[in-house]
Order: C-alpha cells, then sequence, then structure tokens
C-alpha cells in the first residue's frame, strides 16, 4: 500500500513539472488589462420635471481597456467618447439620474454605446468595462 502512494506522489510530482517546463501545456496567460481616465471630467445637463431648470452632472470616468496595447488607439477616439457620454446622458431624465438603478442604467448604456462607437472604428472590442469614480449632480 506504502509502494502505490509512493507511486502516485511521484506520478503528480512528474505531472506538474511537465506543466511548468513545457508552457504550451499550460493554459495561455491573458494579455493585460489597462486603465484609461477620461480626463477632464465631463459636466453637462439632463431633463429635470421642472422646465425652467435645468439639472447637471460632473461625472470622472475610468475605462478597462482589455489589452494594455489598445490604449494608445483608444486615446486618439477621446472626442469621440466625450461625444457619445454627453449624448447619453442627455437623453436621461431626472429621476434616471438620481436613482441608483438608474445609474447603473446609464452605466450599461454608456458602455454598450462606447462599445459600438470604437467597433466601429478599430473594428475590435477594445472597452472590457467601464466605472464611475465621481458621480456627482445639481438640479
Amino acid at each position: 500500500m506504502e509502494l502505490s502512494m509512493r507511486l502516485l506522489f511521484i506520478s503528480l510530482c512528474t505531472c506538474l513539472c511537465l506543466f511548468h517546463a513545457n508552457p504550451s501545456l499550460a493554459e495561455d496567460e491573458p494579455a493585460p488589462v489597462g486603465y484609461l481616465s477620461l480626463d477632464p471630467e465631463i459636466v453637462t445637463n439632463y431633463v429635470t420635471g421642472n422646465s425652467s431648470r435645468i439639472g447637471f452632472l460632473r461625472i470622472a470616468i475610468e475605462l478597462m481597456v482589455s489589452d494594455l496595447a489598445m490604449i494608445p488607439e483608444a486615446e486618439h477616439h477621446l472626442p469621440l467618447m466625450r461625444a457619445v457620454i454627453i449624448d447619453v446622458i442627455g437623453k436621461k431624465d431626472e429621476a434616471q439620474i438620481k436613482s441608483l438603478t438608474g445609474r447603473e442604467a446609464l452605466r450599461l448604456d454608456i458602455l454598450k454605446e462606447l462599445r459600438m462607437a470604437l467597433k466601429s472604428e478599430l473594428g475590435e472590442d477594445v472597452i472590457k468595462d467601464l466605472f464611475f469614480t465621481k458621480y456627482l449632480y445639481n438640479t
């Protein structure tokens, strides 16, 4: 019994050594993600319930880019990204801007629109995720 346990242990050690010695047997490592900050912060308006007042939203956005090598190409399209973000925010009403569920829906809408815009420009998915690092509204 003890001999079979030793053989099993030696077999396992041999297999592990083979995986470490031959990287083609191990899984390929994914490309490292990068982060792109949209500076300066975006300040834009949104529709309020009171027609005589305009609400303002100030947001800071960080984009998770699927590959570090894509950051320079994504930076080239920052004006397009800012325009898309402002357009999406302008279509939201006060209730959507002020609620937590509306905020998450806004984040997902912006992410979807940015992905479509950059895919049409670059031919591939560049943005993996989007984060609000500042979110201030005023009516």
